[in-house]
C-alpha cells in the first residue's frame, strides 16, 4: 500500500529525468516545513497511486544533485548527497529526496532568478507564494528586524512618561544615578534606542523601530507599522466569547499604550490571579508555585514580545484561562522545539527590544526563557507546556493544572502510575511494581491500558522495554533532558 501525498510527501513520475514540476515542490517544501519527494510513483487520480520506477536512478541522482548547485536554477541547495536515496519497492526502482526547510535568513527560497517565483506546502500541493508571505520571509531573512533608523521621527513621537518610568527601574537596578541628568536624546543614546546613521555624511543620530515600538506613541507606531495591535483578555474558556477583563492598544483606556507600558499592566493582570500554594522540594526545602509560575508567565510575555514580527496584520494576544495562559505572536519561531526547551542556540529576531527588556532585569541572557518555563512545570508536576510553531505564527500554552487533574478519567492506580511516570521519564514494569505495591499481574494490565489510551509510549523491546509519558512532543523532549540530567548527576558522583 502506497500512503497518501500529504503536507511532507510528494510524488513525482520522473521515469528518466528530473522533471520540470520537482522545483515547485523543492521550493515549496523549503519555504515551510521540508519534507520528502519520491520519484516513480504516478498519482492516477485522487489518492490512487502506481509505482511505475525509474529507468536510471544513478542518472536522475546526477543530474538532480548538479541542479541543485546551479544558482541559476534554485537560490539555495538544501540537499546533500546523502539525502537522495535510491530505494527498491516491489521490484521497482524508486529515488527518494528528503528536502530540509531553510534556515530563515535562506527564506525565501525561488526558482530561475526570480524572488516572486517562490512556493509554499498547502496541505497536499504546492501554491505560489503570496505578495504577504513574501514580505514576510525576505523582511524575516535579516538577522534583527527592528535595528533599522527611522527617517521623519522625533523623541516628541515617543511617549515621555514612559522613558521617565523605564530611566527610574534602571536606576534602581544599577544604582547609577548619573543617568538622571541625562536628555531623553542622551539617554535613548546611552541605552541603544537611538543610534548614529553611518551612511550620513552627517553622522546624525536617529530612532531605531525598537525605540519606537518599545515607547511609541500609539499613533506613531500605527503609522510605520499598521497593523500594530497589542490584547490581553481573562476568559473563563477558550470557547466564550464574553470576557471578564482587557488591555487592548489604541482603546479609550489605553490611548498611548506601546510594548513597555503593555508588558508592565499586562503582567500584574496575569500574575495577580495565582494562588500561592507551596510544594516541597526533595531536599525538603519549600518551593512556591506561585513564584515558579509568575516566572514562567513572565518568560513567555518577554518571549512573546521580543520575538514577534511587527510588521503583520496579525495581533499580538495574550490570553488568560481558568486552566491555562496562551501567548500568541505573529512570527515563526526562529529555533526548534528541542532548542528553546533546553536554552540552546538563542536567536533573536528584535535585537533592540531584547537588549531593553535585559538592561532593567526583565529578561535575562538569551535563550533563558525557554528552560524557565518549562523547568517551572516539571518542578510543580504541572501539564507540561504546548508550543505550537506555524509558518507565520507562534503559541505558547503555560498549565496551571497538574498533569493529573488534566488526565480525568483515570482510576485511582492509573493516576498512581501516572504520578510516577511524572518523576521518572523513562521506567520499567519490575520498577513500577516496586514503587507502587501493585502486583506484576496489575501493573501489565494497567500499562497496557494506558498505552492503548496513549497516555504512555512503548520504547524498546522485550526485557529492555522501557515505558515513558505521552502527553505531548513537549513531555518528551523534556523527558530526554530530565533522563540527561540524571545520567549526569550519576556519573559526576
Amino acid at each position: 500500500m502506497i500512503d497518501k501525498e500529504n503536507y511532507h510527501l510528494e510524488y513525482k513520475t520522473a521515469k528518466k529525468s528530473v522533471p520540470k514540476d520537482f522545483w515547485e515542490t523543492y521550493s515549496a517544501f523549503a519555504n515551510t516545513d521540508g519534507g520528502k519527494v519520491i520519484f516513480g510513483i504516478s498519482e492516477e487520480n485522487k489518492f490512487q497511486y502506481k509505482l511505475v520506477g525509474v529507468t536510471d536512478p544513478d542518472k536522475i541522482k546526477t543530474d538532480l544533485l548538479n541542479q541543485l548547485g546551479d544558482s541559476a536554477k534554485v537560490s539555495t541547495n538544501l540537499v546533500d548527497e546523502k539525502d537522495v536515496k535510491i530505494i527498491t519497492k516491489a521490484n521497482k526502482k524508486l529515488v527518494e529526496i528528503t528536502i530540509k526547510p531553510a534556515n530563515y535568513e535562506k527564506k525565501p527560497v525561488y526558482l530561475n532568478n526570480q524572488l516572486g517565483n517562490a512556493y509554499v506546502r498547502v496541505g497536499d500541493g504546492d501554491r505560489k507564494i503570496k505578495p504577504e508571505q513574501l514580505k514576510y520571509l525576505i523582511a524575516n531573512s535579516s538577522e534583527h528586524i527592528d535595528n533599522e533608523l527611522l527617517d521623519n521621527y522625533t523623541i516628541a513621537d515617543l511617549n515621555a512618561a514612559d522613558i521617565d518610568n523605564y530611566r527610574n527601574i534602571l536606576i534602581k537596578n544599577t544604582g547609577n544615578d548619573k543617568l538622571k541628568n541625562l536628555s531623553y536624546e542622551q539617554f535613548l543614546f546611552e541605552i541603544g534606542a537611538i543610534k548614529i546613521d553611518r551612511n550620513n555624511n552627517n553622522r546624525d543620530k536617529k530612532l531605531t523601530v525598537g525605540a519606537l515600538l518599545f515607547f511609541g506613541k500609539y499613533n506613531a507606531i500605527l503609522d510605520k507599522f499598521k497593523g500594530f495591535q497589542l490584547d490581553y483578555f481573562k476568559k473563563n474558556s477558550s470557547i466564550e466569547s464574553s470576557w471578564m477583563d482587557r488591555i487592548s492598544s489604541g482603546d479609550m483606556n489605553f490611548p498611548e499604550m506601546n510594548i513597555f507600558s503593555f508588558y508592565q499592566q499586562t503582567l500584574v493582570k496575569l500574575t495577580q490571579s495565582i494562588s500561592d500554594k507551596f510544594t516541597q522540594d526533595a531536599d525538603l526545602t519549600r518551593g512556591s508555585y506561585r513564584s515558579d509560575l509568575v516566572i514562567a508567565v513572565k518568560e513567555a510575555l518577554v518571549n512573546s514580545l521580543m520575538h514577534a514580527y511587527y510588521d503583520s496584520d496579525k495581533p499580538i494576544s495574550i490570553y488568560d484561562y481558568h486552566d491555562y495562559y496562551e501567548f500568541n505572536n505573529p512570527g515563526d519561531m526562529r529555533v526548534s522545539k528541542e532548542e528553546f526547551i533546553h536554552g540552546n542556540n538563542p536567536v533573536t529576531r528584535n535585537s533592540i527590544i531584547s537588549v531593553l527588556f535585559r538592561k532593567v532585569g526583565i529578561a535575562e541572557r538569551a535563550g533563558s526563557g525557554g528552560p524557565r518555563i518549562f523547568e517551572s512545570a516539571e518542578k510543580n508536576h504541572l501539564r507540561i507546556p504546548d508550543i505550537v510553531k506555524k509558518e507565520e505564527f507562534t503559541t505558547i500554552r503555560i498549565w496551571k493544572v497538574d498533569l493529573l487533574a488534566s488526565l480525568h478519567d483515570l482510576s485511582d492506580n492509573e493516576k498512581r502510575i501516572v504520578e510516577y511516570a511524572m518523576d521518572h521519564p523513562l521506567f520499567s514494569i519490575k520498577e513500577l511494581v516496586e514503587n507502587t505495591k501493585l502486583t506484576d499481574f496489575k501493573v501489565r494490565k494497567l500499562i497496557k491500558k494506558l498505552f492503548e489510551l496513549g497516555t504512555v509510549d512503548r520504547v524498546g523491546n522485550g526485557k529492555s522495554t522501557r515505558y515513558t509519558l505521552n502527553s505531548n512532543e513537549e513531555t518528551s523532549i523534556l523527558g530526554f533532558k530530565l533522563l540527561v540530567k540524571k545520567f549526569e548527576d550519576g556519573w559526576n558522583k
